[in-house]
């Protein structure tokens, strides 16, 4: 038993539990989103690794579903609703939040993938430490924007859809399936590019950086350009919302403690510059929602919802 892995399982595991509280005070829609995106993430690995046999997980996990730590369903639980709680504070613009959300979330995975991997936590299969972004492929990075983009566009679907039929909510818990269909066709387009360009075990960065810059100008289009929602202020969001970056925050600080205390700070410097950056990134996020809900951010167009109203994505 791993002590560090242990203690992971258990900080998760609270933090899931809390959030599911501040998720039910909120109503049962909420709830039933945090619910489905953790049964999505365990989906997620389990199903990643059957089809495509790339990583495989330490078996010093305690708590384990046949091949994927039940943790790792907790915190992507965590991770994707937690972006959507703080996407709606923000108030952007509605069809470009699910790529907002999609940037939150490769923000954290960049941070802490590459120290995840050396902590031992998984394994890539057929991947040097020296191939891909210091030992994870670019396919991984690329498959998580989809994997958020694909729940998020449904989950914000449906919430418009159920507020005109609230026995609709309870839909939520199927969306994990389509999402997860909607992962493995991003991923045929990857892997054709890859196959045509002879790609290395792990190669891709590229094209990942590509369609990266293209969420990440869509996010700043629907931050900051016209037509924004008004930020998301009730009062019973709060809770939920501070859990939301006290994860991301905890995160950072344990992997950038890890690196630092692995002695890879030294070695890989990138790797600490760009942990450093991001966790920077999220502190410039956090402080940009606390002056939308105090200050506002100036009135709505006429003729959209408050941003807790649900979304109809694709809207101009």
């Amino acid at each position: 038993m791993n002590p560090v892995f242990l203690f992971l399982e258990v900080a998760a595991t609270l933090l899931f539990i809390g959030s599911a509280a501040a998720a039910l005070r909120r109503g049962r829609l909420p709830f039933l989103e945090l619910i489905s995106a953790a049964a999505f993430g365990l989906l997620l690995e389990e199903g990643d690794q059957l089809i495509f046999q790339t990583y495989h997980y330490s078996r010093d996990w305690v708590l384990v579903l046949d091949r994927a730590p039940l943790v790792i369903g907790v915190t992507w639980a965590l991770l994707i609703a937690g972006a959507m709680r703080i996407t709606d504070a923000l108030g952007v613009r509605r069809w470009t939040a699910p790529f907002v959300d999609a940037v939150l979330v490769i923000m954290l995975d960049l941070a802490f993938d590459a120290v995840a991997i050396r902590m031992g936590m998984w394994t890539w299969v057929g991947i040097a430490p020296d191939q891909g972004w210091f030992g994870v492929p670019a396919g991984n990075f690329y498959a998580w924007l989809f994997v958020t983009l694909g729940f998020s566009v449904l989950t914000r679907w449906l919430r418009d859809w159920s507020a005109r039929h609230p026995d609709a909510e309870w839909l939520q818990l199927g969306v994990p399936v389509p999402a997860f269909a909607v992962l493995v066709t991003s991923i045929i387009p990857f892997a054709m590019v890859m196959e045509l360009t002879g790609a290395e075990p792990g190669g891709g960065l590229w094209l990942f950086a590509l369609v990266l810059a293209v969420f990440v100008t869509i996010a700043l289009v629907g931050t900051f350009g016209p037509r924004r929602l008004a930020p998301d202020g009730q009062a019973n969001a709060i809770v939920d919302l501070r859990l939301a970056f006290f994860t991301r925050f905890s995160m950072h600080g344990f992997f950038l403690l890890a690196l630092v205390l692995m002695g890879y700070a030294a070695q890989l410097p990138v790797l600490l510059v760009t942990s450093v950056v991001l966790f920077g990134a999220d502190v410039w996020v956090a402080r940009l929602v606390e002056s939308r809900r105090t200050v506002g951010a100036g009135p709505p167009a006429p003729a959209l919802a408050p941003v807790h109203a649900p979304a109809r994505v694709g809207e101009q």
